[in-house]
C-alpha cells in the first residue's frame, strides 16, 4: 500500500495496513533526530514512517511591499525564513500588515498590532482582493504530479476568526461579535471572498482535501459561544465548503483548533467537515469522539504534547499510541499525530516511540478484537 492509499483509506474510514502518521514539528528538533538517526533532516519523517502528504498553495500580491522588505527574520522561531520590514531588530511587520515581536529567547514571536485595531467603520477595511491572487497555471500539474509519487495532497486556509484577531485584535474582534456585528460581518465577508477563490483553484487543481486552521476553542471551552459562532461563522463556513464541494464532491476537509470544540461537532459534520484535528486529548475525549462521530468523520491528531510526548516515560508514549489506535483507528478513521507543534525541547526518545510504535503496531488483531468487544 502506497502512503497515498494508506492515508485514503483512513481517511475514508476504512481500515489501511498501517496506522498512517503525520507531524507539526520544530526545526531544532528535527536536526536532534536527524543526528540520532546519522541521516539528512530531509529523511528524518521517512525514518519515523511519516510519509504520504504534498501540498500546493497560491500567492497573493502585495503592491509595494517587497519593495518595502528591509531584512529576513532569521533563527527556528515561527516565521522564520522570510523577509519582513522591520520596525526595530526584534519588531517586524507582515504582507498583511500584522505586527510582531521576537521574544527574548529567540524562540517564539508575540503579536504585537494589527492594521485594523483602531478602526472605526466597515468602510475603513482594507483587505486584499480576488484580483491579488497570483495565477499558477501549472498548480493542476504540480498536483498530478505529487499524486503519482504517492502523495496525498492538501491545500489549506487559515481560520477566519483567527485571521480577523491578527488584523483587529483579539479583544476586538470579541467585542464585535457583541456591539460592533456591520463591522465584524464586513471583515469576515472580505477575508471569505479571499479565501474562498483560494479554494477553489486548489480544488480546481485536483487536491485530496482542503483545510481550514486556527484555534476557536480554550482547554475547556469555545472562545466565543456556540451560538455566536452559529450566527457568524458557521454560514460563511459552510458556504465555503459548499463551494469546494460543487467542484468536487469528493474533496475531503479538514479543521483543525486547539481545545474544545466538541460542542460544535455536529455542525461541523452538517456543514461537510470530515477530517477533525486534533482532538486534543487533554479537552476532549478521543474514544468518546470515535464512538459518537467516527461514522462520520476521520480523527486526526489525539496525540498529547501536553503531557505525554514532553513528560512522559517511553513506556507512557507507547502505552498512549497503542491505546489510541486500539480506542480509534479500529476500523480506519485515524490519522496519528502529536497534537500540535512537537517543541523544540521534548525528548527525542518520546518522538520515536510515539512515531515507530505507530508505524509497527499491527491493525488486524485490533480490528477483531475491537469487533469481538462489539459484539459481545
Amino acid at each position: 500500500m502506497t502512503p497515498r492509499e494508506r492515508i485514503l483509506k483512513a481517511i475514508n474510514r476504512e481500515l489501511p495496513d498501517r496506522t498512517p502518521t503525520a507531524w507539526w514539528v520544530r526545526a531544532e528538533l528535527v536536526r536532534k533526530l536527524a543526528e540520532n538517526f546519522d541521516c539528512d533532516a530531509s529523511d528524518v519523517a521517512a525514518k519515523l514512517g511519516i510519509e504520504g502528504w504534498g501540498s500546493i498553495g497560491f500567492d497573493v500580491e502585495f503592491p509595494g511591499y517587497k519593495e518595502r522588505c528591509n531584512g529576513k527574520l532569521e533563527g527556528d522561531m515561527p516565521y522564520a525564513g522570510s523577509e519582513y520590514i522591520f520596525r526595530s531588530e526584534d519588531v517586524f511587520e507582515d504582507a498583511y500588515g500584522v505586527v510582531r515581536k521576537v521574544g527574548q529567547d529567540r524562540k517564539y514571536v508575540e503579536w504585537v498590532s494589527g492594521p485594523l485595531v483602531n478602526a472605526a467603520s466597515p468602510e475603513e477595511i482594507d483587505f486584499p482582493v480576488v484580483g491579488q491572487i497570483l495565477d499558477n497555471p501549472n498548480a493542476a500539474a504540480e498536483v498530478q504530479k505529487q499524486k503519482s509519487e504517492g502523495l496525498f495532497v492538501t491545500a489549506g486556509i487559515g481560520n477566519p476568526f483567527k485571521t480577523a484577531w491578527e488584523v483587529r485584535g483579539f479583544e476586538n474582534v470579541l467585542t464585535d461579535y457583541l456591539v460592533n456585528r456591520e463591522f465584524l460581518e464586513t471583515l469576515y465577508d472580505r477575508i471569505y471572498d479571499l479565501y474562498n477563490e483560494l479554494t477553489r483553484r486548489a480544488v480546481h487543481a485536483g487536491v485530496d482535501m482542503i483545510s481550514m486552521t486556527g484555534d476557536i476553542s480554550m482547554q475547556d471551552r469555545m472562545i466565543i459561544t456556540p451560538k455566536l459562532w452559529r450566527e457568524v461563522d458557521k454560514p460563511r463556513m459552510a458556504y465555503w465548503v459548499s463551494e469546494a464541494k460543487k467542484i468536487n464532491p469528493a474533496v475531503h476537509v479538514f479543521i483543525h483548533s486547539d481545545g474544545n470544540y466538541e460542542e460544535i461537532i455536529p455542525d461541523l459534520v452538517e456543514i461537510g467537515f470530515d477530517v477533525l484535528n486534533p482532538i486534543q486529548p487533554e479537552c476532549m475525549d478521543p474514544a468518546k469522539i470515535k464512538r459518537e462521530w467516527g461514522d462520520k468523520v476521520c480523527l486526526h491528531g489525539t496525540g498529547s504534547i501536553q503531557k505525554t510526548i514532553p513528560f512522559g516515560t517511553v513506556e507512557d508514549v507507547r502505552n498512549e499510541v497503542i491505546h489510541r489506535i486500539e480506542n480509534c483507528g479500529y476500523n480506519g478513521g485515524l490519522v496519528l499525530m502529536p497534537s500540535n507543534v512537537i517543541q523544540y525541547d521534548n525528548p527525542i526518545e518520546n518522538v520515536i516511540a510515539f512515531f515507530e510504535t505507530a508505524r509497527d503496531y499491527p491493525l488486524e488483531g485490533v480490528a477483531v478484537s475491537k469487533v469481538m468487544m462489539d459484539d459481545g
